[in-house]
């Protein structure tokens, strides 16, 4: 049976895209994560890459500075439709055979940031989903600005960590209105974001 042209070379191509969306994700594992399907219109306008000549990122703890390797790694804020930014995303690999130490220093990043005086964030929490680590930290109320919540995931199957930074606005310039509906905004974000890091 033969068939037409046209029909062979839109074959080709397609083949081809998905050839060289495969390589891609080989040669820049992070890649996939950059498409994660997010609810409500959820995306990033922009996005900027890890300097390459950079392989660490310092963290503080109560204990002093520590390190965070760092591959490779993307960076970019997420906003909904006609709203201010409500997250600022950051997706790294670790350097090989360094997730275990690297883990060790969020670990005591987020520890010293609930233990700071005067902080009003919720005790810290380690939550698993879909083989993904959750470490949590959520400030109790809207302030109208700044940072409401921090989470770090992390996937050991693929030696990436993402820190996202769930921001506040003035309730204009918001998707929601009340902590309960930040709350399930924020739960569906994460939960798809650790989904999203299992199946890369």
């Amino acid at each position: 049976m033969s068939y037409p042209v046209r029909f062979v070379f839109a074959a080709m191509v397609l083949s081809g895209a998905a050839a060289a969306q495969a390589q891609d994700a080989r040669s820049d594992p992070l890649r996939p994560l950059l498409a994660c399907p997010y609810a409500n219109g959820l995306t990033a306008p922009g996005i900027d890459r890890w300097p390459g000549s950079m392989t660490a990122r310092v963290v503080q703890t109560s204990t002093g500075p520590m390190q965070v390797s760092v591959a490779d790694g993307y960076r970019m804020m997420l906003a909904f439709p006609d709203t201010a930014p409500f997250v600022n995303l950051k997706l790294e690999r670790s350097q090989p055979g360094k997730l275990a130490a690297d883990r060790t220093a969020i670990l005591a990043q987020m520890t010293s940031f609930a233990a700071t005086p005067g902080t009003k964030a919720a005790p810290f929490k380690v939550i698993e989903r879909h083989g993904v680590e959750i470490m949590a930290l959520n400030n109790p109320t809207l302030q109208g600005g700044g940072v409401i919540s921090i989470y770090t995931l992390i996937s050991e199957k693929n030696n990436v960590i993402a820190t996202a930074y769930l921001l506040d606005q003035k309730p204009a310039q918001r998707k929601f209105q009340t902590y309960e509906q930040y709350q399930a905004i924020r739960d569906e974000f994460i939960y798809s974001l650790a989904l999203c890091m299992a199946e890369a």
